[in-house]
């Protein structure tokens, strides 16, 4: 299982405005410090926006800052903003049908360590990657 880029970019941005000092977040300062195509974040934005995630201010000095406690936010919600819940679903070596009915030959092993990552990632909040000595985003 990979998250596609849309859920990448999105939980960069929101962890890159967790940690950075700025009140509001431009998306052309987005774009440029993560590297995400400019046209692409503002929709990507919008979404995060209409979900609740950010809340976006007009003007000269306008952009995006985060609406809710970083320990509200967890990133089965993010991901299915972006894609849906459907990626947990899909099949890892990319067939259209893989089910109980019509297994892979990794369908069953799969199984198992894809609910643990489903799990992971509804108990993984933002407040937690802030935690983390992971790299940083820029």
């Amino acid at each position: 299982m990979r998250l596609c880029k849309s859920s990448e970019y999105a939980i960069r941005c929101l962890v890159y405005m967790a940690t950075t000092d700025a009140d509001v977040c431009p998306v052309k300062h987005l774009a440029d410090e993560l590297k995400i195509p400019y046209k692409f974040l503002g929709r990507l934005m919008g979404r995060l926006r209409d979900a609740g995630f950010v809340e976006s201010f007009r003007g000269q000095s306008g952009g995006y800052r985060i609406a809710r406690p970083l320990d509200e936010i967890h990133l089965e919600q993010i991901v299915d903003t972006v894609e849906g819940l459907e990626i947990y679903d899909r099949c890892l070596l990319g067939f259209d049908i893989c089910d109980e009915d019509n297994p892979c030959p990794m369908h069953e092993f799969w199984q198992g360590p894809r609910e643990n990552i489903r799990s992971m990632m509804a108990d993984v909040t933002l407040a937690d990657m802030m935690k983390s000595p992971g790299k940083k985003l820029s």
